[in-house]
Formats: C-alpha cells, structure tokens, sequence
C-alpha cells in the first residue's frame, strides 16, 4: 500500500521536563559581529552572528577547550581554573566545545550603529550585528555513534539527495558502526509521521527497526532486496511519495538511532483524507501521527535520560513542478 507524505516547515516546539542524569540545562549566550554589506548578506551575517552566539552559551555552560601539547584541559570561564579531560567534543564551525544543543529556545537580534574614526579618513559608520539566545543543551559524557544517514529518489543511484519534486518517491539510506535501533519521523507542525518503523513489523519490533553493525540499509523500498526479515513481507505495505503544499516547502526529517530500543510515543492514525481526494489517491493512504508538540516533549525527555542516542536532523525541499 503506498502512503503519501505532506510536508510542512518542522518548528521545533518542546516543554523543558524535569532533569535526570547528565541533565539538560538552560544556558544563555551572546554574540556582537560586524556586518559588511558589500560582502555579506545581512542575513549570513546574522547567522555568523547565532553560531558564535552558540559557542559563547556553550562554553558558559561547560568551560573552554584548551590545547597544550598533547593535552586538553577545560578552563572555567568565571574562574580560570583549568582541568584536563578526555571528555568527548563537538565542533561548531572550527571551534571544539564540551555540550551540544538540544533546542534552541529563543534567538533574538539587533542591529547596532557605530561611528568610527579610521586613520587618515573621517568617521565612518560601523554596522554590527548582536545575536542574544537561550538554549537547552546537555554536556558531551561519552563518544557518540557516527552514524551515517542521507535522503534518496532512487534504489538505483545511492548518491545524498536533498531537493526533490512532487511526485518523487522516498527513500532512506542508513549505517551504523554498531548495533542498534532506528525510528525516523517528519514533522510538518502540526503532526509528526512516523515513518518507521513500519506499520506492520515483526513481533517485538513494533518499537524501533532494528539494525546490524557495518549493513547498509535502504528504507522504504517494497523491493525483496531491501526487505530485511527474513520469510516476512514487512517491507511491502510502507513507500513513500512526496507532496508540496506551496510551490516549495522545506522540511525536515528525523532519524534517531539507539543502542537499544526507544519506548515509542502513542501514535493514532491520520483521519486528513481530504488531500488524498484532492490528488485523486484514493488507493493511497496516511502514516500514523502524533502531534507535534508530544512529539518534541518526548524527543526532549529521551534526550534527558538516554546516553546512547544520535539525531539526525535532515532538511529537504519539494517543488511542486519541475
């Protein structure tokens, strides 16, 4: 049976709930730039803005990396006090910091004017752009899982694809160096679709798709070759075509890997039958929904209390016409 996906903008809208080990925390941070609108647009300036912004609330929360040698210590930015670690780090942009951001709760931005005088000229007006931000992060504790995740148009040609058209069917291509387990959801902001695991799986895995070390996978294909339970036919009922509400939407897709598997959120089955008329897909049908905001309570709260998971956030568009 084949299943129709719409697509709206993913925003992410979440409750911060109690904290339990290696806690997510709220944390600020700042950012003042100079924007050069010969060069720059104000908008990637603002964005150079934000990602410093990140850095700063960052390393307020968890302290600054500093390299001597073959060392690493973290310094304490109100104290100075510096400690070595073998803790794991992120990279923002070329900077290495000791947390990583769960949400971003609140950005705010503002243009500020300076005059200036510079060396052998009159005063000049100076430009900047100030990012202020609140975010919910978490400290880095142990190595995360590389995993390797990317949207494709074909079975035929396994090359990442990110801009697709109306019409185009789904798929996902998926590898983990350890043993785990997958569920992958879209969010469109007023429901998220779960997309796997599929809506009929084998007893025991109606949770979370399992998956082997080092095999590559290939999601949402009903082709024998890509069906991955042996003397099952799981894997016919759930492919996917994409739909575009406006002449092009962007979105985003959520995977999440586990070491072991995720107690799912309550899924219901989604009554929007309107749209499938409307495209004349009466043999189609929709995935199971939650709304949007449960689900980013419960992608919140697994992140709280689960070491063991990587989220991988992909952001595609679709055309309505080529």
């Amino acid at each position: 049976m084949r299943l129709l996906i719409t697509f709206l903008i993913s925003l992410l809208i979440s409750s911060f709930s109690s904290a339990q080990e290696n806690k997510v925390i709220k944390t600020k941070g700042k950012a003042l730039v100079q924007w050069y609108p010969d060069v720059e647009s104000k908008n990637a300036t603002k964005e150079r803005a934000l990602q410093l912004a990140k850095i700063n609330a960052l390393e307020n929360a968890y302290g600054v990396l500093v390299i001597q040698g073959n060392t690493v210590y973290v310094e304490n930015k109100k104290t100075g006090e510096k400690v070595e670690t073998n803790s794991t780090f992120k990279m923002i942009g070329s900077t290495a910091v000791k947390g990583e951001i769960i949400q971003v709760v609140k950005t705010d931005y503002k243009e500020i004017k300076k005059k200036e005088k510079i060396r052998g000229s009159k005063k000049k007006t100076i430009i900047f752009i100030e990012c202020k931000l609140e975010l919910h992060t978490k400290e880095l504790k142990n190595t995360k899982i590389a995993v390797e995740t990317y949207t494709l148009n074909s079975t035929k040609i396994i090359k990442p694809i990110t801009d697709f058209y109306q019409g185009d069917d789904l798929f996902l291509y998926f590898r983990s160096p350890v043993n785990g387990f997958v569920t992958v959801y879209l969010d469109d902001n007023e429901n998220a679709q779960c997309l796997l695991p599929y809506t009929r799986m084998p007893k025991g895995f109606e949770e979370a798709m399992p998956v082997i070390a080092d095999k590559e996978y290939l999601f949402f294909s009903d082709k024998p070759e890509f069906n991955y339970f042996e003397e099952d036919d799981f894997f016919a009922e759930d492919t996917y075509e994409l739909y575009s509400s406006s002449e092009k939407d962007i979105n985003r897709l959520f995977v999440v890997f586990s070491k072991k598997p995720l107690n799912k959120p309550i899924l219901n089955d989604d009554g929007n039958t309107k749209v499938l008329l409307e495209l004349d897909k009466e043999n189609y049908t929709l995935p199971r929904v939650i709304k949007s905001q449960v689900f980013h309570e419960w992608l919140l709260k697994i992140q709280q209390i689960r070491d063991d998971l990587v989220i991988k956030n992909i952001m595609i568009s679709i055309e309505k016409e080529r």
